[in-house]
This record gives structure tokens, sequence and C-alpha cells, in this order.
């Protein structure tokens, strides 16, 4: 008899030999008094679909069915094993896409069945139908004959019309654990007469990432690499064969990152990519021990969640022991997020070293919480304390509210010098402070004001253009300045040639300067000339004074005639 490989000599012949479906299996044995007209199992590659599949048709035409199980001795039984069966037809839909197949299956169904009870179609891999072929067997879905099942399997079923799984039951297969895979590959071993060690089977377990049948196959090309029925296989050779890395290896990379041991992760990574390890599974390999860690230090119980021997979990916990639940977090926030680009990187080696570095950086550095906390403690028991040592998030009492005034028997500040100081910088009345209340000072003697120095004189302005003289008085037109000039300081009251020209409050206005009275009339019949009019006018103190007052210059002399 010619050599059966192992994925299908091993390949489950009733429900209770699945392995990770059970969920699936006692659906299904319960399903055969309700027997739906079609069914959707899906799921990734390796997991059980198609053989799924294979034993709920032989539970539907089994002679002598137990709880639902097929007996796998009767005709109908061993001719579906041996794909012999005319009545169960295993359609791949990837080579099989066209309308043309869709109404052949149509036209078949209309026939009853041979020997069997059920005419059953599986078809494999259906997302890869076309939608025509889709639409031609819509209604022959929806309302078969009722010797008639449909049995789909997909890996994408995100690719499958929403008609299309709306008119079946679906069944949505998972992953098989590492420990699951890893017992059944010792059973298969034990029984070919296969010598392999538990750590070369678990490397084999992870390496066939939830997939059933790739470990089975694995484990065949392990034999056919290394075993001759004498030596032992190791985990070596597994770890040479797959391009893995070691758990002791990763153990120390990933206590080097924890620890931010940079110089340490750089040479591991180096050995690594000199040993020829496959980068990408490398990779992969540091996400899961990370999540790994960080399961250990949130989770009480982490073999609740973890799918990983007891020996790799207390390593976990050995690990977790290093560092705290929010720098693994942000360790795999950083690489988990970038991790995508390495397909695309020109450079494997150092993508992973220079994001690893990064990630180490940001995962260590002071974050921003813990800098806010630890100024809380210092803001409450008056002290500096380790980092370590402050609780995260310290809550202070609201700040108190000081309300300076000014001190009783302090002189009043002048009005001009008031109006100046909202003019500058216009600062509230209250005052919040957060600092404790200081005691309020005795009250000293308000010093004299300075007197401010007298007001520089404006550049000239130019000339307006001459017009024709009329009788006229002087009179001022102050034009809006393109900029807000701040104000200058005031002149105080003391002064007789100057008088207060700031001072436009509500408030108690000063003592205002003696008048200057000035003859334009006399100005006017001496001179005719504007020009020479204005140039005698601005020489008055008072002019100047206005004129300063209002930033403004004069442009025209008009008469003013005095009503009495």
């Amino acid at each position: 008899m010619a050599y059966q490989v192992i994925a299908r000599k091993w390949r489950p012949q009733k429900f209770s030999d699945m392995v990770g479906q059970e969920h699936i299996a006692q659906t299904l044995r319960n399903a055969i008094g309700r027997i739906a007209q079609a069914y959707l199992f899906v799921g990734p590659r390796g997991i059980g679909k198609t053989t799924s599949a294979r034993i709920f048709a032989k539970a539907l035409n089994c002679l002598h069915p137990v709880n639902g199980e097929p007996c796998c001795e009767c005709e109908s039984c061993v001719s579906i094993a041996n794909e012999s069966s005319v009545d169960v037809i295993e359609i791949d839909a990837a080579t099989h896409t066209q309308v043309e197949k869709a109404r052949e299956i149509c036209e078949e169904v209309l026939h009853l069945p041979i020997c069997s009870k059920y005419k059953i179609y599986i078809i494999d891999e259906v997302h890869m139908l076309s939608k025509s072929a889709w639409n031609a067997l819509l209604k022959t879905i929806e309302e078969p004959p009722e010797h008639a099942k449909f049995i789909f399997a997909t890996t994408e079923v995100n690719k499958v019309l929403p008609t299309v799984i709306s008119r079946c039951q679906r069944f949505d297969l998972k992953r098989i654990p590492t420990n699951l895979i890893a017992e059944r590959l010792a059973l298969i071993a034990q029984t070919e007469g296969v010598q392999i060690s538990a750590s070369a089977i678990d490397v084999i377990a992870r390496a066939a990432d939830g997939g059933m049948r790739d470990a089975q196959s694995l484990l065949d090309q392990m034999i056919s690499f290394f075993g001759n029925g004498q030596t032992q296989i190791s985990e070596a050779q597994a770890l040479s064969l797959f391009g893995l890395t070691a758990p002791a290896e990763m153990y120390d990379l990933i206590q080097a990152v924890l620890c931010n041991d940079r110089s340490k992760v750089i040479t591991a990574i180096h050995s690594f990519a000199y040993a020829g390890k496959n980068l990408e599974l490398l990779f992969d390999e540091i996400l899961g021990w990370l999540r790994g860690v960080m399961m250990c230090t949130l989770l009480p119980n982490p073999e609740t969640v973890l799918e990983e021997s007891p020996e790799k979990i207390k390593l976990y916990a050995t690990l977790a022991s290093l560092t705290k639940p929010d720098c693994v977090q942000r360790l795999l926030e950083q690489l988990s997020s970038t991790g995508f680009l390495l397909r695309e990187a020109i450079n494997k080696q150092i993508f992973i070293e220079t994001l690893l570095l990064k990630a180490m950086r940001m995962a260590h550095a002071v974050q921003v919480d813990d800098l806010i906390a630890r100024l809380n403690y210092i803001r409450k028991n008056g002290e500096l304390a380790p980092l370590n040592a402050v609780p995260a998030y310290v809550t202070l009492p609201p700040p108190q509210v000081i309300v300076q005034t000014a001190p009783a028997g302090a002189a009043p500040v002048p009005p001009s010098a008031e109006a100046e100081k909202k003019t500058a910088d216009p600062i509230p009345a209250q005052v919040t402070q957060t600092t404790p209340p200081q005691p309020k000072p005795s009250p000293e003697p308000a010093a004299e004001l300075p007197t401010p120095d007298p007001m520089p004189e404006l550049p000239p302005q130019p000339e307006p253009q001459e017009t024709t003289p009329e009788p006229v008085v002087a009179e001022t037109h102050t034009e809006p300045a393109a900029e807000p000039v701040p104000p200058s300081p005031a002149p105080t009251p003391t002064l007789k040639d100057e008088p207060d020209s700031e001072d436009f409050d509500d408030e108690e206005p000063a003592a205002e300067p003696p008048h200057q009275e000035l003859d334009i009339n006399q100005l006017l019949g001496k001179r005719k000339s504007v020009e020479e009019l204005i140039s005698e006018v601005k020489d008055v103190p008072l002019v100047q004074n206005i004129i300063n007052g209002f930033r403004g210059r004069i442009v025209d002399v008009h008469e003013i005639t005095e009503e009495k």
C-alpha cells in the first residue's frame, strides 16, 4: 500500500475525534433531527471545515447512527470516507467558478439520490464563485428538494454575498489551542513510533498557528528530515527547521527589553539575524511574549486566557515581576501599531532594531501623569519623594482665593495715575492665588509719585495744501492714528504751563491750569498766509499741549464767533 501522509491518515472520522471544535461537534450532533437546507462553515485554514462537512454528511446518510455519531462501518460511511460516494458530491469552487457549473448543479439536484438518504453537495472555498454563479444558485439554495442538502466552506466569509449567508446556518470554527495541538501530535508520534522530545512537539505546535492540518504536515516533515527510527528529534532540530527561537533566548531578549538594556537587545537581534532566523516570525514571537507578560501582570490566573504550557507561563510570571503593566502596554502599543510595515521593509533587521529602541524609549520615559502626580504629592506633603513612592492622581482641595485690598491709611492714588494704570495694564481688582495666605504687612506711608518727564515733541507734520484764507478762528481736528499708541505719563497738576491732557475719566478731575489768551484776530490781521498762521499758532504753549494731548495736528484755521 502506498504511503499516506499523516494529515490524511489521522483525519477525524467522527465528531468525537475533532480537537478544539467541541461546540461545532455538539451542535451538528443535535442537528440530525432538525436538518436545514444549507450550512456554512467559516474559519482559517487547517482547522477542520471540510472534515466537519464530511463527518456531517456521513451522519446524515449513516444507516446506524449512534447519538448523532456516524458508525463508520456501514456502506454509506465507508464510501464517503473513501470519497467514492455518488450521493456526496464535493466541488472546488476555486476551479469551477463559472455560472455553467451552477446551472449543472441546479439541474442535477432534482434527481433523487441513488443509494443514500440525502444528496449532499459540499462546496469548498465558496467565496471564489462568481456573482452570476451565486445568483443562479440562490433560488435552489433557498428552496431545494427534500433530498438535497448544501454544505459550504470558506476562509473569507466577507466575500460571500449576504443573500447567500442569510439562507444558511453559519458555523464559525476557531483556531485550535497550542496545547491541544501538542497533545494530538504526541499521540500521533507515539502511535507511529516516532521518537521526538516534548519541547520539539511544542515548537511544531507553535509553528502551526492554530491549524491541526498544518501541525500534522510539519510533523510529517520533521520525521522525513531527522527521524530515522533510532535517534530522537530534539528541540534544536525543530527550531532550525522552522526558523523559530528557543524559549531561553526569547526570555533573555524580553528581559533586556523590559529592563531597558539597549546594547543587549541589539546584540540579541544581530545574533538571530546572523543565525538565519525568520525575523517576521521573531517579531510575532516578541509580541506574543509581551502579551503573556501583560496578562501575568493584570490577571491572577493568566492560564485562563493564555494557550501556553505551564512552564512557559512561569517564564511570563517571572518577567512580569520586573516591570509594571503600563510599561508593557506601552511597548505593545508601539510595536503593534507599526509592526505591519515589517513586511515592506527593505532591511528587516534594521527595522526591528529601530522599532524596539523607539518602543523602549517611549515605554521607559517618565510619563506626564507621573509628573503631575509627583507635583501634587509635593504640594500636599511639602517634601520631595521618589517617583515610585508617589501615588497616582493625588487629589488636592481647591485653591484658596485671596482678595488683595489697599492697606488702611494709604494715600489715595491720583486720578491721572489711576487712569494711566487702567490704560496700560488692565488687571482685575481680585487676584487669585494658589499659595497659602500671607500675613498682611503693616501700612506704609505712600511715597510721592515721581514727576514724569516732559512729553517729547512730536515730529513735524506735513503741511496741508494751500487754501483761500477766510476770517476764521483756530480750531483743531484730530485724525485717528493708524495704530494705537500707549499713552505717555501724564504731567502732574503742579505745572502751570502744561495741563493734564490725558485725564478724561469720570472721576473727580484735577485742578485746571490758568487759561492763556490768544488773539486770533490779531494774528489774522498781520498775516494772510494760512501756512504762516499755523506756524505761528503752533508756537503757543497752550496749542502745543492740545496737539500733544490729542495726538493730532493743525489742518486748518477758522474763525470762532463767541456767543454771549
